[in-house]
């Protein structure tokens, strides 16, 4: 316990430091207005954290999820509950999200993806059109990002766009059970090709096929909101990209906004040569399925570029677990 609480402090520290670094980046009259926002609404803010804590603390306890199986076992069928064992998965605080390992009682092993719904995740919806150019969203309370999570998972399964399989879902604890995708994330492979510059083999198929699903989203009447490629896994053996967070999914016509919020990220993590490659990539893909006005594109790329090294600290945020950003914050 001791080795991993240096190992966390260590890392909030490099965190820390990163954080102040972007931070420094960002013009005064936005800094002015995120730092009015959180003066304003203080109380809520603590209050939605504070109700985070405890439903976190609730699903940390074995016992609990073990009756989350068993309390929908029409769902998880020779399921056997004892051999649960659950890790928490980094992401922020909007959500608690856990893998669920367990056996068939044949002996076969399971893993689940489960997301958990927090307070802390509805206080930013509500909010950040306040602060910044991020939509306002229609729903924003827990349940009802909840709900439309769920529902839209269904929508796009039925057109065709690969999303995670629903397991099970619990509209009383807010909790969706899904089945575990195996592959990695785009944002993850943005990474490496900023370390080298340079488009790997089977890099550019990642792009064309984020383009690719995110046009047919846009054609079938869905916008996403939530665009970032962190929330897109790509998994090689499939050549598909999945798209896994869907609780802002709308339709609204956000469609120009969803392209722009995507484009943003890629500029957050890409430079020079290798970003314009990416765009460009990006954009022909998307052309090819549903014609866009790359001039609104642009302009939405433009209201989004001072916003940058806010976007780069929440990339950092999310390497982290809910509970290890309580305790980091806490503890050093």
């Amino acid at each position: 316990m001791t080795i991993r609480r240096e190992r966390l402090r260590r890392r909030f520290a490099t965190f820390r430091s990163k954080f102040v670094g972007h931070m420094q980046k960002v013009r005064p009259r936005i800094a002015f207005k995120i730092l009015a926002g959180i003066v304003i609404l203080f109380p809520w803010m603590v209050s939605s954290l504070l109700i985070s804590f405890f439903k976190i603390n609730y699903w940390r306890k074995i016992a609990n999820c073990q009756t989350f199986l068993k309390r929908h076992a029409l769902a998880f069928g020779g399921i056997d509950p004892k051999t649960l064992t659950a890790e928490s998965i980094s992401g922020g605080v909007s959500n608690f999200n856990q893998t669920w390992r367990c056996r068939k009682t044949t002996g076969e092993e399971i893993l689940y993806f489960v997301k958990i719904f927090l307070d802390a995740g509805s206080f930013w919806a509500k909010h950040l059109s306040f602060v910044s150019p991020f939509p306002s969203v229609y729903g924003g309370k827990t349940h009802e990002r909840f709900t439309v999570d769920v529902v839209s998972r269904v929508q796009l399964e039925k057109i065709g766009v690969p999303v995670p399989r629903l397991i099970a879902y619990d509209a009383v604890e807010k909790v969706m059970v899904t089945e575990h995708i195996e592959g990695e994330t785009v944002d993850s492979i943005l990474e490496r090709i900023s370390e080298r510059q340079s488009l790997g083999p089977g890099d550019e198929a990642v792009i064309r096929q984020c383009a690719i699903g995110l046009a047919k989203i846009h054609r079938a009447g869905f916008s996403l909101i939530d665009t970032q490629p962190v929330n897109c896994i790509w998994v090689a053996v499939e050549q598909k990209v999945y798209f896994t967070d869907l609780e802002f999914c709308s339709s609204q016509d956000k469609r120009v906004w969803d392209i722009g919020f995507f484009l943003c990220f890629i500029a957050v993590r890409l430079l020079g040569a290798v970003r314009q490659e990416v765009r460009n990539i990006f954009l022909e893909s998307y052309q090819k399925e549903r014609q866009v006005d790359l001039a609104q594109v642009t302009e939405t790329g433009l209201q989004l570029q001072e916003y940058m090294p806010i976007f780069q600290a929440v990339l950092d945020i999310r390497r982290f677990t809910p509970e290890e950003l309580f305790e980091g914050l806490i503890s050093t």
